[in-house]
């Protein structure tokens, strides 16, 4: 009698290179707790006292050691963008065999605004689907640093198949006012550990619907402006909250009504219910008002610890953004905005970051 396991399609090993550029992309890296050992760490700047601090990160690549002596690229993204140039031998060895390539980088500064671009052009000519995942500077750094990373962030949507905004700004609109600043900003971290490894999960579990390493590049090739987002929920309607969560990504930059392409991964135990994943996948086209391109993956995960959970990540491509740059004698009427939010109004991926579910 054939076992039941057969029925389950195998997935081969993708290639994953997860590459921190600059201060902030480093730190992002470096504080990443993945539990899947497929993901390559790397981390490169051309401050060469920021990486020397780096010693958990087995691959660490000093950009530009002519350009800049290891001293920084001064704020300054043409230097941080020829500090790259000169270091792509390095880049290229470093990312080679990639399927997947992640870049994280803090855009206004010198050297993640000037890196991310490059590197992402070479990671698409070395032949890897490329995914750029940056942070965008809080609104009282207005003037010069904001039009940088403005800047910053048209040229790596030129570069990168995929990329994905994240706003400083709106990590105020959802913290109490007494929180520390590392503790804020561990947020990011947050969103971006869950997502890659919701991806790296589907691609490796065994799954129940077919989905492989292609319907990621479908949905991630070209795909512009990006969202991702993330629920956990346990229950008989797992999946449905799961997903009502994942909708509700509220740190995120993006319009979902607008997306054409969506991913979506459903992972959960063995008693994941039929009837619960449809609905689920229902709410997505109730949100979505355009004709999507919608590719679904839904895995078994063996752990004991995941057996009554169920995770759902979203990947969401070509959405319109909200972003609107403000000219430099503009202000924003939020700006002066203070909010004090209760563990209530928390977004529900925050909430679920405070229990230890993601």
């Amino acid at each position: 009698m054939q076992s039941t396991a057969s029925s389950f399609h195998a997935h081969a090993p993708i290639n994953i290179k997860l590459i921190g550029l600059g201060g902030c992309g480093g730190n992002l890296v470096s504080t990443l707790k993945l539990q899947n050992d497929q993901v390559d760490l790397v981390v490169a700047n051309t401050d060469l006292q920021d990486l020397a601090g780096r010693t958990t990160i087995p691959s660490r690549i000093l950009l530009g050691p002519q350009q800049t002596a290891g001293k920084g690229a001064g704020g300054r993204p043409d230097v941080g963008a020829a500090a790259t140039i000169e270091s792509e031998p390095m880049l290229a060895k470093a990312l080679s065999g990639a399927d997947l390539v992640v870049i994280v980088a803090g855009m206004g500064g010198g050297t993640g605004t000037g890196a991310a671009p490059v590197v992402a052009r070479l990671a698409r000519q070395l032949g890897a689907l490329t995914l750029a995942f940056v942070t965008m500077p809080f609104q009282v750094e207005k003037g010069q640093r904001s039009r940088i990373a403005e800047q910053g962030l048209a040229r790596v949507r030129k570069e990168a198949d995929a990329v994905v905004v994240v706003s400083n700004q709106k990590i105020l609109n959802f913290v109490d006012p007494r929180t520390t600043l590392s503790v804020a900003l561990t947020y990011s971290n947050t969103i971006l550990a869950a997502a890659i490894s919701g991806v790296i999960d589907q691609l490796s579990l065994p799954s129940l619907m077919q989905l492989d390493f292609s319907h990621v590049r479908q949905t991630l090739s070209q795909a512009g402006q990006t969202m991702l987002g993330i629920g956990s929920a346990t229950g008989s309607d797992a999946a449905q909250r799961a997903m009502q969560l994942a909708l509700k990504c509220d740190l995120l930059e993006g319009n979902l009504q607008k997306a054409r392409r969506v991913f979506a991964s459903i992972i959960g135990g063995s008693n994941l219910g039929l009837i619960d994943v449809h609905q689920a996948i229902e709410q997505i086209h109730r949100v979505v008002a355009n004709e999507i391109d919608l590719v679904i993956g839904v895995a078994t995960s063996p752990l004991a610890s995941h057996r009554d959970r169920v995770r759902v990540t979203l990947i969401a491509g070509e959405v319109a953004s909200f972003r609107q740059p403000l000219s430099s004698g503009q202000a924003n009427p939020k700006a002066s905005v203070t909010h004090t939010i209760s563990s209530n109004d928390l977004p529900p991926f925050l909430k679920l970051h405070r229990r230890g579910w993601l």
